[in-house]
């Protein structure tokens, strides 16, 4: 559907919002004649679509690779990529998507060129939060990412790659072996079909699913005209938490963390600098998220998707629920920590 002319992700999600599956609707012209939606060009091409281009090729590469595939309608796509600017219609990926990893997310990014300074504090840092039961999140390129990756590696812990290339592409090609690590402990996902090559303007574009998939963005190292730092844009526009790594005022790699922190990043020094603004310390009780009734997941997803905050009579309204059976919901789930309630009758999902 992508490949019709003139459509981009909203309208295809739109589309899919009002029809369903495109398989309800593509191919059938009297669907799109009242729809303002959808120029006319476009109207005409999914009306009588031709064969998707190199579709063959791309079921051979699902099928070798053992892509799975998420679109937005699935209860399994990620909640957090749901209410960000531009969330992808569907994902790719090699590996698993578990709702429980994806819960405690934190992106770790910097510099292909990164110091000794900068390694080491990666990947400190990163096994700490690990260690803490958070996730990984980076982009598998040199330097930093790859090192964010490795720490996750390192503790047997959970890691997510998110690609700028089809995810049968490894790039840089260097790191296949460590790709083949997280797929075997997480995941490598990208919104681009298989079998895409590395295009330059993918990497900016997969950025804003970097941050998207976390509750904050680390930038450990890298200049103002980074990508780190564009992936801390995109964590600011999405309201996430951004973090970044103090450095020397001389070195140019400290030059884009330096910056945030003039912007009001928080200064990070240690995992525990990230772990209290989520209210948790490094020990054996933050090691693993609490198992939830179905009930409280409905509550706890609904709190994800409507992100930072929300009132109380929107919650009641949105759960469906009596206003008893919400309240003791609330309260269970703030016991299990992953919730709190702020003033004003608003209740904030921790993770």
């Amino acid at each position: 559907m992508l490949s019709a002319p003139e459509i981009g992700n909203a309208t295809t999600i739109k589309l899919a919002e009002l029809y369903g599956e495109p398989i309800t609707f593509i191919g059938k012209p009297d669907i799109f004649l009242e729809n303002e939606t959808v120029p006319g060009v476009a109207k005409n091409f999914l009306s009588d679509p031709p064969e998707p281009k190199n579709w063959l090729q791309t079921a051979k590469l699902i099928d070798r690779y053992e892509i799975e595939f998420v679109s937005i309608l699935d209860d399994d796509y990620p909640s957090q990529l749901r209410n960000i600017f531009d969330p992808p219609p569907f994902l790719f990926y090699r590996g698993h998507l578990y709702k429980d990893d994806l819960r405690r997310t934190m992106a770790i990014v910097g510099t292909r060129k990164a110091s000794p300074y900068g390694k080491q504090m990666a990947q400190q840092i990163g096994e700490d939060l690990v260690r803490a039961g958070f996730t990984i999140v980076s982009g598998l390129a040199y330097g930093i990412d790859v090192i964010a990756h490795m720490s996750a590696l390192n503790q047997n812990g959970k890691t997510i790659a998110v690609m700028g290339t089809g995810v049968d592409q490894i790039y840089p090609p260097e790191n296949r072996e460590i790709a083949e690590e997280i797929i075997q402990n997480g995941a490598i996902l990208s919104e681009y079909v298989p079998g895409s090559k590395a295009e330059k303007w993918n990497f900016p574009t997969r950025n804003r699913l970097i941050s998207g998939l976390s509750l904050g963005s680390f930038i450990i190292e890298g200049s103002k005209k980074s990508g780190a730092l564009l992936t801390a844009k995109f964590a600011m526009d999405q309201n996430r938490d951004v973090f970044a790594l103090p450095g020397d005022i001389n070195r140019q790699q400290a030059e884009g963390p330096n910056y945030l922190i003039k912007l009001g990043a928080k200064i990070v020094t240690s995992a525990q600098d990230i772990l209290e603004e989520y209210d948790l310390v490094l020990d054996e009780q933050t090691r693993l998220f609490p198992e939830l009734t179905e009930k409280e997941d409905k509550i706890y997803q609904i709190l994800l998707n409507n992100k930072p905050e929300m009132y109380f009579d929107d919650l009641l309204i949105k759960g469906g629920m009596n206003i008893g059976e919400l309240s003791s919901i609330l309260l269970n789930l703030e016991l299990k920590n992953v919730i709190r309630k702020i003033p004003g009758n608003k209740i904030v999902a921790m993770y």
